[in-house]
């Protein structure tokens, strides 16, 4: 398949997708070597679909803030820190991917 802008053949490569809050790694895509434009087949597109169906229920669950001495906490649901492959003691990154999305990472 070829970029109509730049009409250079796509160059088939594995990126990261974002929807819904849910993230995943290793998505396989289009690029244009001369922009770096990112695209997917009908194919590619229904198998992040399908995968997405596949997480979003287990993965999406309303939470209140509570505190935990003193300071504001969450708690994280056992089958969450299981599909995370977490552990209790474990180091987490925690940032603001947005002003409304909190994102928790394994540290390395």
């Amino acid at each position: 398949m070829r970029c109509p802008e730049h009409n250079v053949e796509y160059q088939t490569v594995k990126t990261t997708y974002e929807q819904h809050g849910v993230i995943l790694k290793e998505v396989k895509a289009l690029r244009c070597p001369v922009d770096g434009e990112e695209l997917f087949t009908l194919e590619q597109a229904e198998a992040i679909r399908q995968r997405i169906v596949t997480l979003s229920p287990r993965l999406k669950l309303k939470r209140k803030i509570t505190r935990a001495g003193g300071k504001p906490s969450i708690y994280l649901p056992p089958e969450i820190v299981k599909q995370a492959d977490l552990r209790i003691g474990q180091e987490v990154t925690v940032y603001l991917a947005d002003k409304h999305k909190i994102v928790i990472e394994a540290a390395e």
